[in-house]
């Protein structure tokens, strides 16, 4: 179980790291595009979210301060998909991609809850 659990730990934070560092190597292209509500986040705010996936990742995978930064990238999906995936503000087929996406950050949020879990 313990080696399962490692697995999976170093898959979430892979997740994230690659995450991180895809989204600080189009930084421009990312803080240009608005929220769903049709503003934009301030560049020190957006860097500090891709900071919290990227360092958040390598952290799990080397199992540093597991549970505060679990519960990081938790607020970063919450926070994400609230300004850019919510779904409520869609209807028909634009809906879809963000009911998909919503479901995918749910999702990790409840792997990252399990990691809590097993980290306690």
């Amino acid at each position: 179980m313990e080696t399962l659990m490692l697995i999976g730990r170093c898959i979430f934070g892979a997740f994230f790291l690659i995450a991180g560092i895809r989204n600080l190597a189009h930084f421009n292209e990312r803080k240009s595009g608005g929220t769903n509500y049709g503003w934009l986040l301030p560049a020190p705010i957006m860097a500090a979210g891709f900071a919290v996936q990227l360092l958040g990742g390598l952290l799990l995978i080397f199992g540093f301060w597991v549970v505060p930064v679990a519960l990081a990238l938790i607020v970063f999906l919450v926070l994400a998909t609230a300004l850019y995936h919510n779904l409520f503000l869609f209807r028909g087929k634009e809906r879809d991609p963000h009911l998909y996406l919503t479901l995918v950050n749910i999702t990790l949020a409840g792997g990252l809850l399990l990691v809590i879990a097993d980290a306690g």
